[in-house]
């Protein structure tokens, strides 16, 4: 063996094992919810409601920080049927999540609706499929763009 032929195997050594895209980790996956997580999914549109037991408005999304760890939530309040409905965000910590004995999530937040009616606007940053469907069609119900030509 040649003197470069063992430095390259050398260095290989120390430079540890390689990855290609084709490789994977059987830890890389996860086959089954583990306990104490929850998935999102169960949290939008779930209603909110305060401690006095009045039903204030509903979780329509929440925001994560780039660890992935949950810290905002936006809550949907007033309107009917999504229209005329405020946006509020609140911290996660704010929330307070139990669950009933038939399993089904109950979400209260320590605020009444007349704080949340007082409280600013969230505005998103980021644009939802929703928000770009209402820019590109205009409001629901508005009906179809009219032809310029015509």
């Amino acid at each position: 063996m040649t003197w470069r032929l063992a430095a390259a195997l050398a260095f290989a050594a120390l430079a540890g094992p390689t990855s290609s895209p084709a490789q994977t980790n059987a830890q890389t996956f996860v086959t089954v919810q583990p306990p104490g997580q929850s998935l999102t999914s169960q949290f939008i549109g779930r209603p909110i409601t305060n401690n006095a037991g009045e039903s204030i408005g509903n979780v329509s999304d929440l925001l994560f920080d780039k660890s992935g760890r949950i810290v905002n939530v936006v809550i949907g309040v007033g309107g009917i049927l999504g229209i005329g409905e405020k946006s509020v965000a609140v911290p996660f910590t704010a929330l307070s999540v139990t669950a009933e004995a038939d399993g089904k999530r109950v979400v209260k937040v320590p605020l009444s609706k007349d704080q949340l009616k007082a409280a600013p606007d969230f505005k998103a940053t980021e644009k939802t499929v929703y928000m770009r469907a209402r820019e590109k069609g205009g409001e629901p119900g508005a009906g179809a763009p009219k032809d310029k030509n015509n």
